[in-house]
């Protein structure tokens, strides 16, 4: 990470993992799609976390809630800040197949929103839900950028999600499915 992502090369990848370059080319991905490896294995690990972060969410309104979930996903997050910037700015070069694969995440790092939302009567959840995705990243580049914490990620974004978050101005069709893994819901 000290090099930054365009100037480090395959061989420094491989001596980083104590492996010969000619093993990491054997593995026929390209530099980033490593990098995708790399974050599909960190959303892994804070999925796998979910569990106990959802027990710890805190809040009367669904804003609360919301904001309690990102908080606790922020502060996850920049304790892996630099991998997670690269992938930011990166995650474009990698494949569809990959692309495919970090979506699930996203979807399954969404299944609680999508739930409190559809307990609270809301429409069009799948679209809030990635209105409430990119919106997060708008916080993390408080992170990111101005190296704030989650706290501030939080405030930067709070307004934006209480328009996402608020209620039907006539009716809907209520919560559309947004739990692909079957897990994660809190």
């Amino acid at each position: 990470m000290s090099k930054g992502y365009e100037a480090v090369g395959m061989r420094d990848i491989a001596s980083a993992v104590g492996r010969q370059p000619v093993q990491i080319y054997r593995l026929n991905l390209s530099k980033s799609d490593l990098l995708a490896e790399v974050i599909l294995a960190l959303n892994q690990h804070q999925i796998d976390q979910l569990p106990a972060l959802c027990a710890q969410v805190q809040g009367d309104t669904l804003l609360d809630k919301v904001a309690s979930y990102f908080h606790a996903l922020y502060r996850l997050d920049i304790q892996f800040l630099p991998i997670r910037s690269v992938g930011a700015a990166y995650g474009w070069l990698w494949s569809a197949a990959y692309e495919e694969k970090i979506t699930q995440h996203v979807l399954t790092f969404l299944a609680p929103i999508a739930g409190w939302m559809g307990e609270h009567g809301l429409d069009d959840v799948m679209a809030r839900c990635y209105g409430l995705w990119s919106v997060y990243y708008v916080g993390f580049r408080r992170a990111a950028v101005h190296g704030g914490n989650a706290e501030e990620c939080i405030a930067e974004i709070r307004p934006t999600l209480d328009i996402l978050l608020r209620a039907n101005q006539g009716g809907g069709a209520g919560a559309a499915a947004l739990n692909p893994g079957g897990t994660a819901s809190c």
